[in-house]
Formats: structure tokens, sequence, C-alpha cells
């Protein structure tokens, strides 16, 4: 289809709706007066160069339609006929029968010509029509900036923007997908009557592209965002309010071609919607999701290479000074290069495959837990993400792995961030209490990053929490927040929770946390995140050198 709006023939039926030209008049009036003479000079009508006459009629029928192919059909019978000889010679004239019906041959071969080209011109114009135009609402298209522009074009546009419509499913719901084509129509119209000289492009149910001089950007930019901000737009009789996400482009070089820009202020956009912001101009280290899109692909295959791998990180019993629990750690190796999971976990965190890598963990735990001991005395703590919560299945596959290898209850647990718990408190309750009835221990991880939290600890049926690294060590920075730490011990006590300290990285931050009746103690005091081979050596000589 994209040859079909790059092809000379489209543009010229397209093109020839603008037929009025003075210059395409004369070139006409100029043909007709060629022909005249040629056939006057070849001894009129007699002979069968009056034919070529067949050639401005085809011509101007094409461009003028059924009209047009009339009237030149008129025009060019006159003109050969009674002011043009049969015979030049000897100026023998036509009979009258023989010009009058030659003119009206002319006028139904023009009529006919035209008709058949005013139909083929209609049905290209459709085409054109709903292939460079949104089908549902009018708006010019992602096809007709590439008809107007190439693609890889130089020089990109004064300033480009990125509109995206953040709300878009609530209002589908809402109102139905046909009265949201409406809200768009009104979209485009309240951005074409605040900025001045824009192009307009839907790219999508939820994208708009804006091309508009830096002057108009400038002038009208606050007022457009105004305008998104105050108007509420109102489709049969349903008051809907738009929530927008505005990147911007500014900028004209020859290195950066429009579709450039577009994708830039494309990325901008998508910040400032991450970044709850109404608008963002772009700057060149936005342009992460490139990165982040390859590494994402690169996951699914990191699984089937086992290139992904676990560390364990050891939990100390602060009574008895023994190893009796570890903390399972993801880690991804590719092309030697170990890859931190803050560059990977979170945008896992937000697709599916998140799912993928949790069940893979438990998976990679079960099989590494005879490594470590044969008895069932020690624990191992899985992190479950947000997303996670939102997939009772495979909450419901992590219990059948870990009860299908018979273990012990509370030998493998789960841990989950303060910010997830919250995140939907009834949802968390109800996953706890399956996890309790199935007898899999569960932790709250980095708790004290949230206050509300502890008003609900009575309400959640844990184990464990684990407060945040960062308050730790900062106990001896702040006697406040020794004081809350001091606190939350106490208060989970009362509820018969257990705590663990993390980020234990000094033996005076482990004596004070013992004197507080912290009950366990995480950090690189003790070890750093150990493969398992190297874990349970670890464990075997820490828990030997304690008890002598």
């Amino acid at each position: 289809m994209k040859i079909l709006t790059k092809s000379f023939w489209t543009k010229f039926f397209i093109q020839t709706s603008q037929r009025f030209s003075p210059v395409f008049l004369s070139v006409v009036l100029l043909m007709l007066v060629l022909v005249y003479f040629f056939v006057y000079f070849t001894g009129g009508t007699q002979n069968a160069y009056l034919h070529a006459m067949y050639i401005p009629i085809v011509f101007i029928s094409a461009v003028y339609g059924i009209k047009g192919g009339l009237v030149i059909g008129v025009i060019a019978g006159l003109l050969l006929g009674p002011i043009m000889p049969h015979d030049t010679t000897t100026i023998v004239m036509q009979d009258t029968i023989n010009w009058v019906y030659r003119m009206l041959y002319f006028m139904g071969v023009g009529a006919l010509v035209g008709f058949i080209l005013d139909r083929v011109r209609y049905q290209f114009e459709t085409i054109h029509e709903l292939y460079t135009h949104a089908t549902e609402t009018g708006i010019p298209n992602y096809q007709m900036y590439l008809s107007k522009f190439d693609e890889h074009e130089s020089d990109s546009a004064d300033v480009s923007l990125t509109m995206l419509i953040n709300n878009y499913e609530d209002i589908v719901v809402l109102i139905g997908r046909e009265q949201y084509a409406e809200l768009l129509k009104k979209i485009y119209a309240a951005l074409i009557e605040v900025l001045d000289g824009a192009e307009i492009y839907q790219v999508d149910t939820r994208k708009l592209w804006i091309e508009l001089s830096q002057k108009s950007f400038k002038n009208n930019y606050v007022k457009m965002l105004q305008r998104f901000e105050d108007e509420t737009f109102v489709i049969n009789d349903v008051p809907l309010y738009v929530d927008i996400a505005i990147g911007v482009y500014i900028g004209r070089t020859e290195d950066f071609s429009r579709l450039d820009a577009f994708r830039a202020s494309e990325i901008a956009a998508l910040h400032a919607k991450k970044n709850m912001l109404k608008y963002s101009i772009y700057q060149s280290d936005f342009s992460y999701p490139h990165h982040h899109l390859e590494r994402l692909g690169s996951l699914p295959m990191a699984i089937k290479n086992k290139e992904l791998y676990l560390l364990y990180h050891p939990i100390v019993d602060l009574k008895t000074d023994q190893v009796v629990a570890f903390e399972a750690l993801i880690r991804w190796k590719k092309d030697g290069e170990v890859i931190n999971p803050l560059e990977f976990i979170p945008l896992a965190e937000e697709t599916k495959l998140i799912d993928s890598i949790t069940e893979w963990i438990v998976k990679e735990v079960i099989a590494d837990y005879p490594k470590l001991t044969s008895k069932n005395d020690v624990m191992i703590n899985i992190n479950v993400s947000q997303r996670n919560l939102y997939n009772p299945s495979l909450i419901e596959r992590i219990i059948e792995l870990i009860k299908e290898e018979n273990y012990k209850d509370k030998t493998i647990g789960i841990e989950m961030t303060e910010s997830t718990v919250m995140l939907n408190l009834n949802l968390t309750r109800t996953l706890l209490t399956t996890l309790k009835e199935a007898g899999i221990p569960m932790a709250i991880d980095d708790f004290g990053t949230g206050y509300s939290t502890l008003s609900c600890l009575s309400e959640l049926p844990i184990d464990r929490l684990k407060i945040d690294c960062d308050f730790v060590m900062r106990m001896f920075q702040d006697k406040g927040t020794e004081s809350l730490v001091k606190m939350i011990i106490n208060y989970a006590h009362e509820l018969d929770i257990e705590v663990v300290a993390e980020g234990i990285e000094t033996e005076r931050l482990e004596k004070a946390l013992k004197n507080l009746g912290c009950d366990f103690g995480q950090g690189f005091y003790y070890a750093k995140p150990l493969p398992i081979d190297e874990a349970k050596a670890f464990m075997i000589a820490y828990n030997n050198k304690k008890k002598s």
C-alpha cells in the first residue's frame, strides 16, 4: 500500500482535482492550436491526420472529466469542422453533416473517457482518503505523514510533539469505541484551534503527532496545556477528563530526520507518563527505552541459555550466632558481563516476563536446596514482585512446586516488599492467607520505606519483617532512626512477628541490634551473596566457628 501513495498515477488522479491552473489551460490551448495547424498543413480533413485531435481530447477529458470531455469535443469538432477545409489545396469545404457527425463523435469519446477517468479518480481519492486518514475519525494518519515527507527525510521540523492519552482504556470502557472516536475529533479540533499552523496526525487510538513552528510553540504551548487541564470534554452528555502526557522535541538539524524527531518526542512522552508529568522535553539520556526493549527481548533466551543464575545471601540468628536462612538473589551474566538486577528486574516487572522469572527462581531454589542441606533445617527465601500478585495461578503454581518436593514447613519462604504489600492490601491479605494455609512463611522486605504499613501489621498473617538497610545503616547517625528501629522491633514482637535487620556491615551494628532484641541479621558483615556451593561452605564454617 505504501507504493500506492508514492506512485505517479495516484498523484496524477489526486492532483487533477486542482484542474484550473493557468499554466495547464495554456498547455491545452496550445495543443488544440498545434493539432489544428497540423491538420491544415497536411491537406485538411481528407487525410487521417485529423485523428491527432484525439490526443488533446483524451488528455483534457482525463483531467476535466465528463464536462471537460463534452466541451473539448465541441471545440475540437468546430476547429476541424466549418473552419477547416476538406482539401486545403483546393479549398473545398466539408459537408455540414460530415463535420457535425465528427463533432458528436468527439463529444462521445470525450464524455466516455471523462466518465471512466472520473470513476477511476473517485476510486483513487476514496482509497487515498481511507489510507491516509483514520477510518473512525477522519484525522490525517501516519500514512498521510509518510505521503508528505519521506521516512528518512533529513531536516526535522522546528518542534515535534507526541501526545499520549493516558486514560484511554478507562474512557473506552465508559463510553465505548465509537464515542471515543468523537472524543478524538474534539481533541483534534481543540489542538487546531489552539496551535497556529500545526499539522496533526493520529498515529493510533491513543497517540497524536504534532508538528509546528517554534514561534507557534512558544506562543501557544502553555495555552494548550491549560486547555486540557481546564476543559472537560462532553460526549453524549457524559463529561470526560482527558489525562494527557506530552513529549517535546525542539530543534531542526540535518542529521535528525522528521521521523527521528517524532521518535524522540515519543520517548519524552513516555518519560512524562511514567513520572506522572504533563509534559517532558526530550533529553539524550531519555533514549534508554531502546536499550530496555532490547534487554527485555533477550530475557526469554537468557533463561533458555542458562545465563540467569542464583546467589544466596546468608541470614544469621542473632541469639545463637548461627546461619539459619538464605535469601535467593537472581543474577544475569551475558557475554561475560554481569548485569545488575536493577537493570532488568524492574523492566521485567512491567511485563509478564516476571512471572516466568519467578517460576524459574522457585524451580532453581528447589533444585539447589539439597545441595545446601539434607536436613531441611535451613530456610531459603524467594522474592515475589508486584505483578506476581495479580497472577493467582502463579501463586498456586509456586505452592504446588514447593509441596511436590515434600519439604517440611518453613524451609522455603516468600519475601514481598513493603510497597508491594501496600499496593493492594486486600489482595495481599488474601495471598498471605493462602500461603499461610499452605505452610509457606511470609516476610515483608524493605520495611520502613513507608510508614503506613506499621498500622496494618496486625491484619497481615506474616512471620517476619525485614527492616530496610537504610534505616539500619543510619542508626548511629540519627538517634531518631535508632528509636524508630527499636519501636519496629518491639511492635513486631508484640504481634509475634520475627525481625530481620538488613544492611549489617559492622560488628558495632550487630551488637546494637542484639541489644535492641532483633532476631536475625543480614549484611556484608557476614558475607556477600554466594553461589550455592560457597554458601554451603560458608554456613558450615561460620556455624562451627561460632559453636567453638
